[in-house]
């Protein structure tokens, strides 16, 4: 038997892995999130396209179509037709109400007043009603230069700056706004995988009243919760390991080409994206462990790492939507593995120094927070849950 299993700390980690595998709830727990988890972006991501991009007509109710046949007749080229039927039960009905004044309008160069009554935030429809919005104001534009063309005007006048936008996107680059929100899945499997094995081997233990026998053996605190939190961050790997593995495959039987898209994460890439959840692993399973011992109870521990979950959410949204920019977020444990994870999927050059020092930052920090644990055994309240 090689010196590291032999060591205290190897014999507890041996010790606490080998019953959180015998445990088939902690088991299917780190599966369970590393897989539902993106198969439902997934889905929702698949939805989303197919509405985008469905080529089927959009049937609308009409009311005084007869006052605009010209403008009725441009709405059908651009898939934009009558409906000639019930609308489905929950489904709002959408409405183009076209006034009586419509010929006299256009004919005294006057804004002519059409109505649409639609649901704004349905979520099904909002594809369908941009439609009609984008048909009705091609529409008025054609109208406008018409207008201006039988006045002896160039319709140019009116278009000072002409803007060519020249888009230097990849497909990489545009996956990154769709896949940003996906590697929060790869982020969050860390902590949900090992997140049941954590509070049993620490809040569970001690209300088994094993926690003092194993404090009683020849090891220090630090050493057994040292031995522990490598075992909790084992099946912690192993979610984020699922993660890496499955999201690539899930979607690439997503249609993301039909929008610009392409995702594409090569072998090295997603060994090296293992080997950055490693330090985040530890980190993750060290706060859990000291969040349960300071609970003083299984489910009081259990309730107070639901809200340590929203650490990493925060963390990641909040760098997102304040569009926060600062370069010390790429040294900093959580944000500087997700900035990296970003330069991966859009194909960019990875900042190796920031990375490498993110890393080493978060074992530090993992370290110190499981020498404070230690430390805290030393104290009956925390081992008896005073």
């Amino acid at each position: 038997m090689s010196k590291s299993v032999r060591s205290p700390i190897g014999i507890v980690w041996r010790k606490e892995l080998k019953d959180a595998i015998r445990d088939k709830r902690s088991v299917m727990a780190a599966m369970s999130y590393a897989f539902f988890g993106p198969l439902l972006m997934a889905v929702a991501f698949y939805v989303m396209i197919s509405q985008l991009t469905d080529p089927s007509d959009v049937e609308i109710d009409i009311k005084g179509a007869e006052n605009a046949p010209a403008l009725i007749n441009y709405l059908e080229q651009q898939g934009i037709v009558e409906r000639d039927k019930a609308w489905p039960a929950g489904q709002q009905p959408i409405e183009l109400d076209i006034g009586e004044s419509w010929a006299d309008d256009i004919a005294s160069a006057t804004p002519a007043p059409v109505t649409l009554t639609a649901d704004f935030s349905a979520t099904k429809q909002r594809s369908d009603i941009r439609r009609i919005e984008q048909a009705i104001e091609g529409y008025s534009s054609k109208l406008s230069f018409i207008r201006m063309q039988m006045r002896g005007l160039d319709p140019r006048v009116v278009q000072p700056i002409d803007l060519i936008k020249q888009d230097t996107a990849t497909k990489g680059s545009r996956s990154a706004i769709l896949m940003g929100s996906v590697l929060i899945f790869i982020l969050l499997s860390v902590f949900f995988s090992g997140m049941n094995v954590a509070i049993d081997i620490s809040a569970g233990e001690r209300e088994r009243n094993s926690l003092e026998l194993l404090l009683s053996q020849p090891l220090s605190s630090h050493q057994l919760v040292l031995g522990k939190a490598f075992a909790a961050s084992c099946f912690a790997m192993f979610g984020g390991v699922l993660s890496v593995v499955l999201i690539p495959i899930i979607f690439r039987f997503l249609p993301l080409h039909n929008i610009g898209i392409s995702v594409s994460i090569e072998w090295p890439m997603m060994l090296l994206m293992v080997l950055m959840l490693a330090p985040l692993a530890l980190f993750a399973t060290a706060l859990q462990l000291f969040v349960s011992f300071r609970a003083k109870s299984f489910k009081e521990a259990q309730t107070y790492i639901s809200f340590l979950l929203m650490l990493p959410m925060l963390a990641v949204f909040g760098v997102e939507f304040a569009r926060l920019k600062n370069p010390v977020l790429y040294y900093l444990p959580l944000t500087g593995q997700h900035q990296a994870l970003l330069d991966i999927i859009k194909g960019e050059a990875l900042q190796w120094l920031p990375l490498v020092v993110s890393g080493v930052v978060t074992a530090i920090v993992s370290l110190l927070i499981i020498r404070f644990i230690g430390k805290m055994l030393a104290s009956e309240k925390v081992v008896f849950g005073l």
